[in-house]
């Protein structure tokens, strides 16, 4: 955007500039991500391209941060005691699953299951073709694959211990 003229306040009498600025927008806020990650999780984690919203939800907790993915990982690896990942539904995630719907690149099947579109896959597709687009979600998400199965999904939200 063009600066704005500068201006000169009668009562402060020095000149000062409007300058208009991006506002930073934290990355679990942007649909476009969300959508990205959850078109990578049908891709790369999903038999089929299917899951339930529950494991949805509980691998995209576990793939938000660094720290979230270690903890999954240690919990996981490690038959630690459940309670040491905490898994919460993140609203913008419900959003990022809606928009996706509507722009088709998922369809809901089964109840409460979605499953990636041609349409979809061609977007996973040139997200991991590009390779550098969401790098370190895409790694931990090869690292996980398809091991999280729906019945390891209930059993995190639930609290049992994973035999």
């Amino acid at each position: 955007m063009p600066e704005l003229d500068d201006i000169t306040a009668p009562i402060i009498d020095l000149p000062f500039r409007f300058k208009r600025r991006p506002i930073a927008i934290a990355p679990d806020f942007r649909k476009d991500w969300k959508i990205a990650l959850l078109l990578l999780i049908l891709e790369i984690c999903s038999r089929g391209g299917k899951s339930s919203l529950k494991r949805l939800h509980v691998i995209n907790w576990a793939v938000r941060t660094t720290h979230h993915q270690h903890e999954f990982e240690e919990t996981w690896n490690v038959d630690a005691p459940l309670f040491a990942f905490k898994v919460r539904f993140e609203p913008a995630f419900s959003r990022a699953i809606e928009f996706a719907e509507a722009q088709r690149l998922i369809a809901w099947v089964e109840g409460d299951r979605v499953q990636i579109t041609q349409l979809g896959r061609t977007y996973a597709g040139a997200i991991i073709k590009k390779g550098e687009i969401l790098g370190t979600e895409m790694a931990f998400l090869k690292r996980v694959g398809k091991s999280v199965t729906e019945f390891d999904a209930t059993k995190l939200l639930t609290g049992a211990k994973i035999a």
